[in-house]
């Protein structure tokens, strides 16, 4: 029995008139009869009555057609809610930011755009660490990412779009006796303690900054944070000096001091998500974000083909 042979009986039901359901069907009337025929064969159940003066239901039938009725209507009901998934005009998009990852430009703008043009959209928002973010992109459990690119750039079937393009900046307690000057450098830094995200959370991180510390002639003492809350914690109290991007929520922090400087990778802000990661809902929010932004023409990186 199909979906169709469903609407054609129900059709004839509520009418008690082949001629009439045919025409509300647009079939011929033998065909919708040679279709409730096929039914009644294929369910071993007489549905109709049929005399000279009309059709009636049978008992069996009017059961049967109650009980479809329910079954047509919620078989509808969820092809139309899985056509406006599918058009990423409802459904749920859930979204991870980095650690103390400053978003407040923009994000609330997205966010009042999302809601107005698609009311249906339940964004699913919070925050984590490198590591959680990586893997719960993969496993599915968050949609989109706000990450930094040295973080995603190497990472398999991972796509990015840049979101703002940041630097780097040695990052220090203002009441170091360093802070006192217009301008850091790294060789300024050389002997005092760095503050670095432990290789257990970013694998990256520590060691492009020990390397451009060797460039620069000199090893620096490292205290390894295990989080991101961690590492923000020692730098407050005054435990050492550490390198940060412009989006770290830091910046606004009056009690620290930020010197710019050139790194040798690219800590600019992404928004990042898995490329087998079918949810229609990931473009919408992403075209959203790129019209608040002002972003035209951005291309997507890391992005294979084929797969």
């Amino acid at each position: 029995m199909t979906i169709l042979q469903i609407k054609y009986f129900i059709t004839v039901a509520k009418s008690l008139s082949f001629t009439k359901a045919a025409e509300q069907l647009f079939i011929s009337q033998p065909a919708l009869s040679r279709h409730i025929r096929n039914m009644e064969e294929e369910l071993n159940i007489q549905l109709f009555v049929r005399t000279n003066s009309g059709i009636r239901l049978t008992p069996a039938g009017s059961a049967l057609y109650l009980g479809m009725q329910n079954l047509y209507g919620n078989y509808i009901g969820l092809v139309e809610k899985a056509e406006k998934i599918q058009q990423g005009l409802s459904g749920f998009l859930r979204i991870g930011i980095l650690d103390e990852t400053n978003t407040a430009d923009f994000l609330p703008q997205v966010y009042q755009a999302l809601t107005r043009d698609y009311p249906n959209v339940d964004l699913r928002l919070q925050t984590g660490s490198f590591h959680f973010l990586t893997s719960e992109l993969y496993s599915g459990k968050l949609d989109l990412v706000f990450n930094l690119q040295f973080e995603v750039q190497q990472k398999e079937s991972i796509v990015y779009q840049y979101v703002s393009r940041s630097k780097d900046h040695i990052v220090m307690s203002r009441f170091h006796p360093l802070a006192r000057k217009e301008h850091v450098t790294l060789s300024d830094v050389r002997s005092e303690p760095f503050v670095l995200i432990s290789p257990e959370d970013n694998p990256e991180s520590a060691p492009l900054i020990l390397a451009l510390c060797k460039e620069h002639g000199f090893v620096p003492k490292v205290h390894y944070a295990q989080t991101l809350g961690e590492q923000i914690l020692w730098i407050t109290a005054g435990m050492g000096v550490s390198i940060l991007d412009s989006r770290s929520n830091l910046k606004l922090n009056p009690d620290l001091k930020f010197y710019e400087f050139e790194s040798n990778w690219d800590p600019s802000l992404v928004v990042a998500w898995n490329q087998h990661n079918y949810n229609p809902l990931i473009s919408v929010f992403v075209k959203a974000l790129n019209e608040v932004m002002g972003l035209t023409g951005e291309d997507l990186h890391g992005l294979t083909l084929g797969n």
